[in-house]
């Protein structure tokens, strides 16, 4: 059976029993964190979940420790970072956050559309099982579509069998046919991400799914942002 902890508004896992042990002995999960198993709703402190089961003795601390993502717990703890774990895999997109919103404006979403291939290419080289970039590309060519749609529309405007009405409804189909796809990807490498920095690289990372609907690709940098900013540094050894 495997468990979740929580503390304050932040939520890890799942972990074994023998992970909650060895966190508990760490000193990273304290006995009054909340935590429950997979499946319940209800919270209870660790207290009762460890009961009288051994706890085993602390390991040696680690150099060079800095504090978690989130800032409740040492690196390799819930929610913490796994220098050695993390080395094995390319850090995410670097771009700032803000520089991404700036360019996506700027270039009417255009940059955005080419950021989601840099993230879901990343995301394919550390999880190889994501699919985000199958969704983005079929998305993208719908919208490839959809500007040749209209520049062919622009070019034979008032010809017969083109009227405006037509055009607002082709328009419309367009839009909903590309964000199927778009939304799927997104959600897809949310998943994907969250995979990621629970197993490979634990730091207990969990995304909003209403952010991931509406923002994406910016969301998901805006993530990036900080991990990359905290690893940095874990690597030279300043506290977070």
């Amino acid at each position: 059976m495997n468990y979740f902890i929580k503390r304050d508004l932040s939520e890890y896992g799942p972990y074994s029993l023998a992970d909650l042990q060895k966190y508990v002995a760490s000193g990273n999960v304290l006995l009054t964190d909340l935590c429950r198993s997979e499946g319940l709703a209800d919270w209870v402190p660790v207290s009762q979940v460890i009961g009288n089961i051994p706890v085993p003795a602390a390991p040696a601390p680690q150099p060079a420790a800095g504090t978690v993502y989130g800032g409740t717990a040492p690196y390799g703890a819930p929610g913490g970072y796994a220098p050695q774990a993390a080395s094995q895999y390319p850090p995410p997109p670097s771009l700032h956050w803000g520089i991404c919103i700036l360019l996506t404006v700027v270039t009417c979403t255009l940059f955005c559309w080419v950021w989601a291939f840099v993230q879901a290419v990343w995301m394919k080289k550390v999880q190889p099982n994501s699919k985000a970039i199958i969704y983005y590309s079929v998305a993208a060519g719908f919208w490839l579509l959809s500007v040749c749609f209209g520049a062919f529309y622009g070019a034979t405007h008032g010809l017969e069998g083109i009227s405006s009405a037509n055009f607002r409804v082709t328009v419309w189909a367009f839009r909903f046919i590309i964000a199927v796809p778009a939304i799927l990807g997104n959600f897809n490498l949310k998943n994907s991400i969250e995979e990621h920095y629970n197993t490979a690289e634990p730091i207990g990372l969990s995304l909003n799914p209403v952010m991931a609907f509406f923002f994406g690709v910016l969301y998901f940098q805006y993530h990036f942002t900080e991990i990359n900013e905290m690893k940095q540094r874990q690597m030279m050894g300043y506290p977070r």
